[in-house]
């Protein structure tokens, strides 16, 4: 490794991901949801990102959020390069994307500069320099507002403990083995199925290794390169990051993941009293830390944000907006956590369900409807907090009467350029939903036909209101039309269509199996797209 990686791993570029808990809107909601102050994050008007990646959440972020200017800093040039390339692409003029290490930064700052609402770093923390690490603190002490909010993720104790010396035997063995950070990987993940099937004491004495190492299989070579094969590999314990942040007077708001703020939802019954009773906040963290094993954090951090008051925080809570992100007849309700899956109450979900099918709703529209006379404004956000934790309902922009409406053009410049890409091969897996200030996860399936509809049209012919119609017969030759462009990107990409995993080779099956999901995509998928602002 050349000098300036400082041990970190910089041939092979870092996966594509977004990540919504850097969504400026979810993290307005999860303060809320803790009875604190959102401070700037509710309505951001400069957001630094530090290590942004490969750029594509962090352009996912800006494209959402067109009246808020997005800074990022990268210190490697493949990253910087591919980012500005599809900001510049995209025509994305609220972004600035710089080269340059958090030391360089942090020296450029000034004291008392604080010009940023919002900084965000996901997972970054755990993989720099103690340096590096002290360089964010200053970045953030200088430059954010008062009032300004931080998100930060990193891998946690206890959870991360028995994979220690798993991560010091992929390192080791990487400087044994010549090539690119992928290729050591793979040769790490052949040496550590060995040890296993050799019967190796230390897998023996930590069962809970062996799911962890099939997956390591199926994840991808450059995500895995990153994670383990770092020189600088941190694993904290929440006490010394919340005096890490401490030293840029950031104090500890809560959880990004919004259900580890639920205690009945995030640790066993049996520890519940004893974390309830603690009230230092430092404590209690560890206290659920400790009882839910955890293994990687989300943390918020504000600077000199203030709790409301009973009426404020209601005020607060009921301005809260929320959009659906997936269509009505999908939506489940049953919620993965991390006390077992929970089966939520059909007809209070239906309902949150069918009034934000309509279009997005406020916190307080969706408190007053009728299934929530008896529970309230407890029972109203415990379900709309499990909506969003399962992914189905995002938070949105908070809008007031006398604001202009959010333009969704950059988003959708940006959404056309990366259903362009998948026509070259190129899957990003995500595309920006402007009116939720959000982002959507899409399969490579779900891209190749939103490619097709932009190409051919068909996106004219797929409202609800045509289908609710019953105009099939309208409806039926953009199918096809549709179907037969993704059949001839496929076969020009030299890929087969998949289904529950697995690959279909008849050419008449392909052709049936992709007309009915093109037609469940255009009656189902598309309007909801269209509501939240994707084209």
């Amino acid at each position: 490794m050349t000098a300036w990686t400082e041990g970190y791993v910089a041939d092979i570029p870092y996966s594509l991901g977004f990540y919504r808990e850097t969504v400026p809107a979810h993290i307005a909601f999860a303060a809320v949801c803790v009875g604190k102050n959102p401070g700037l994050a509710l309505r951001p008007h400069r957001v630094l990102e530090l290590g942004f990646g490969m750029g594509l959440g962090f352009l996912i972020n800006a494209a959402a959020n067109p009246e808020a200017h997005f800074e990022g800093v990268d210190f490697n040039p493949l990253h910087v390069a591919h980012a500005r390339g599809l900001a510049e692409e995209a025509g994305l003029s609220n972004v600035s994307l710089r080269e340059a290490s958090f030391q360089d930064l942090a020296h450029e700052a000034q004291e008392g500069q604080h010009d940023l609402d919002l900084i965000v770093l996901h997972g970054i923390l755990t993989w720099v320099s103690v340096e590096a690490q002290d360089a964010i603190i200053e970045i953030a002490r200088k430059r954010l507002k008062p009032g300004g909010l931080l998100y930060v993720s990193y891998n946690a104790m206890p959870g991360w403990a028995a994979v220690l010396p798993l991560q010091r035997l992929m390192r080791e063995n990487a400087k044994r083995v010549a090539g690119r950070s992928d290729l050591q990987t793979s040769s790490g993940l052949d040496l550590v199925r060995a040890l296993v099937g050799e019967g190796a004491a230390y897998f023996k004495a930590n069962p809970a290794l062996q799911p962890r190492v099939e997956q390591m299989g199926k994840l991808d070579k450059n995500y895995l390169s990153h994670e383990y094969l770092n020189a600088n590999w941190f694993i904290f314990h929440f006490a010394d990051v919340a005096e890490m942040f401490g030293r840029a007077k950031l104090g500890f708001v809560g959880s990004a993941t919004i259900l580890e703020n639920i205690d009945a939802l995030a640790v066993p019954e049996g520890v519940r009293a004893r974390i309830g009773a603690e009230s230092d906040p430092v404590f209690k963290e560890t206290l659920r830390d400790i009882a839910s094993n955890k293994q990687f954090r989300r943390d918020l951090f504000a600077r000199g944000v203030a709790t409301p008051n009973a009426v404020e925080h209601n005020a607060m809570l009921g301005a809260m907006r929320f959009a659906l992100a997936t269509p009505r007849a999908k939506v489940s309700f049953k919620f993965p956590s991390p006390v077992g899956e929970l089966d939520g109450n059909a007809e209070i979900y239906g309902a949150v369900a069918d009034l934000l099918a309509q279009g997005s709703a406020s916190f307080a529209e969706i408190a007053a409807l009728p299934v929530f006379r008896q529970g309230g404004a407890s029972a109203a956000l415990q379900t709309v907090s499990l909506l969003v934790h399962s992914g189905q309902v995002l938070p949105a922009p908070v809008r007031g009467p006398a604001d202009p409406a959010i333009d969704a053009q950059p988003a959708q410049r940006f959404n056309r350029l990366l259903a362009a890409k998948m026509l070259q091969g190129r899957a990003y897996g995500f595309l920006a939903a402007p009116l939720a200030g959000s982002g959507l996860q899409v399969p490579q399936s779900e891209l190749l036909i939103f490619a097709a509809v932009l190409e051919t049209g068909g996106e004219r012919a797929a409202t609800a209101e045509a289908k609710g119609r019953g105009e099939t017969a309208e409806l039926a030759p953009k199918v096809q039309t549709v179907t037969d462009h993704v059949i001839q990107s496929l076969q020009r990409l030299g890929m087969s269509w998949m289904k529950e995993g697995k690959t279909i080779v008849d050419p008449d099956e392909s052709q049936s199996v992709i007309q009915a999901e093109v037609e469940a995509f255009l009656t189902e998928k598309l309007p909801v797209w269209r509501q939240l602002g994707v084209y």
